[in-house]
């Protein structure tokens, strides 16, 4: 019998509460990651990636949170993998401890993420 512990997390965001988050590089620095940010500041609208990411850094950690472990916004990485799909590193924390899917979307003015994490 499986005893893998399952847990979810989701999280929507306004995109223009990042129009001027984009701007403040201290805050940029504090949340994301420097790949999160050269990744975001590349794109076309780099406060819609950045809500997104955000969304779902909080949507990871509601879902780890629910265990014994507790992490912070700055310890969840999110990048891309080839394909384009968001891949999530956790910082400072042992690689194989959870398994996480995330799922991220954004239109004109929100983003939403969406995760489950197996322990």
């Amino acid at each position: 019998m499986d005893m893998s512990i399952m847990s979810i997390g989701t999280d929507c965001e306004e995109i223009s509460r990042f129009n001027k988050i984009v701007k403040n590089k201290s805050l940029l620095k504090k949340i994301f990651t420097k790949n999160e940010i050269d990744y975001c500041m590349g794109r076309a609208n780099p406060q819609q990636h950045f809500a997104v990411r955000f969304a779902g850094k909080e949507a990871v950690i509601k879902a780890i949170n629910t265990s014994e472990k507790k992490i912070s916004i700055n310890q969840v990485e999110i990048l891309n993998n080839k394909a384009g799909a968001p891949v999530v590193n956790l910082l400072d924390m042992d690689p194989g401890l959870y398994d996480i899917k995330l799922s991220l979307s954004h239109c004109k003015d929100i983003a939403v993420a969406f995760a489950i994490v197996i322990q």
